[in-house]
């Protein structure tokens, strides 16, 4: 690859991750592996992992460690990607660390015939950063899966993290929940005083969760039920081990399960109370139920799992609106689940579909509004975001965007 042409590479739309870790590897020999110098909390699961890295980070940070975070996808900009104690790299660092791993990757790209992913490249990258920056601890947020992830390249993690577990990305990770968690669980190392947290997953995941922690002599810790209260001020506040009236940054009832394992992993670690419900009032998620404009909500809810907490949410925090829904998702997603639950849960709504921009994955406009009307809904094609909250705004209701989180800089910049 021509060095003028490698930054571009790295930056340019993330494909689906290559399921494999001989790359990665191959790059970190070639980087004298810092991620054997650093801790990590590795988060895996299929839905919450970025809430759960984002009250992590607010968490550890008010605690005193400087703390890394590593997530994809970005929402606006790829520096979102790695930050350390809530600052995300600037774009100059990031040129400069980028150009830092080209020779690596060129190295790897010699010895296997290919070149290393976008994915593997920022992993690698992140990990150098990390290191320089004298990180004292790094949540880790894995790609796609786990077991094959390039981030379960490193070592046994100080905590690992697995959240709710269902049913996406079939085609890579397998058809039933077992062989999801299966991947997920893959992310446990065996070590003598290992620790993964979860919470109660179906019976299916559950089961294989235990026996992986068996198999490598990990502490299963599972959250317990919480005293959910009312809301105040716009915050789920509910009290959990000891610890009264705790209230959440990050909106949302689904967010309490997030919180929860944040509170379990951070116990582990033996940080105060204090900091604990500091950082759980401090966190934010952007894109995550999120009142981005006067009667205009977003969430990247885009499988029936998301999408059912999507539904539970508007009907707690909007109990009396009728809502209009606009939509954009990823063409390689099932996505007739999640239509089912929205035409269940708002059987009068209108529905406006979009195409995410500049996305080689993303469905067409036109295919998502046929898939719409197959599930009963009243639909429209929409040419952009713009259009479709214009018009699904018309009517007064209270506008949803969701489908992808990949649609939230299609927002931003329709609102420039």
């Amino acid at each position: 690859m021509e060095k003028d042409k490698f930054q571009s590479y790295a930056n340019s739309f993330q494909a689906i991750a290559r399921l494999e870790l001989e790359s990665i590897r191959r790059m970190l020999d070639h980087l004298g592996h810092p991620e054997e110098k650093l801790e990590f909390i590795h988060v895996a699961g299929t839905n919450g992992k970025g809430s759960v890295c984002a009250f992590l980070q607010k968490i550890l940070t008010d605690a005193g460690y400087r703390t890394g975070k590593y997530i994809s996808p970005n929402m606006v900009s790829v520096t979102e990607r790695i930050s350390v104690d809530g600052q995300d790299i600037s774009e100059a660092e990031l040129s400069e660390l980028l150009a830092s791993v080209e020779d690596a990757a060129k190295k790897t790209e010699a010895e296997l015939g290919g070149p290393p992913t976008q994915f593997e490249i920022w992993t690698a990258a992140a990990f150098c950063y990390f290191y320089k920056q004298d990180c004292d601890i790094v949540i880790l947020e894995t790609g796609l899966g786990g077991s094959r992830d390039a981030t379960n390249v490193i070592q046994a993690a100080k905590v690992n993290v697995i959240t709710r577990i269902a049913m996406d990305h079939m085609e890579y990770l397998g058809e039933t929940l077992g062989k999801i968690a299966g991947e997920k669980a893959g992310i446990l190392k065996e070590q003598k005083d290992g620790v993964c947290v979860t919470l109660q997953q179906e019976p299916e995941a559950m089961q294989v969760l235990e026996s992986a922690c068996k198999e490598k002599k990990h502490r299963l810790i599972v959250t317990k039920q919480p005293e959910i209260h009312e809301p105040k001020d716009g915050h789920e506040c509910f009290s959990y081990r000891g610890m009264e009236q705790l209230l959440l940054g990050i909106a949302g009832p689904h967010q309490v399960e997030n919180a929860l394992l944040a509170i379990e992993t951070a116990k582990v670690l033996q940080i105060a109370e204090k900091h604990i419900c500091k950082g759980l009032l401090q966190a934010r998620n952007i894109g995550r139920f999120e009142l981005v404009k006067e009667r205009v909500l977003f969430d990247g809810a885009h499988n029936p799992n998301g999408m059912q907490a999507l539904m539970q949410g508007l009907k707690r925090y909007y109990p009396q609106e009728n809502v209009n829904f606009v939509m954009g998702c990823m063409g390689d997603k099932d996505i007739s689940g999640s239509l089912m639950l929205m035409k269940k849960a708002y059987p009068d709504a209108e529905f406006f579909a979009v195409c995410v921009k500049d996305n080689p994955r993303a469905m067409e406009a036109e295919r998502l509004f046929t898939l719409a009307r197959e599930n009963g809904f009243s639909a429209s094609a929409c040419k952009g975001i713009h259009q479709a909250v214009e018009e699904a705004g018309r009517s007064g209701r209270l506008v949803v965007i969701c489908g992808s989180l990949y649609l939230y800089k299609d927002w931003v910049e329709s609102e420039k």
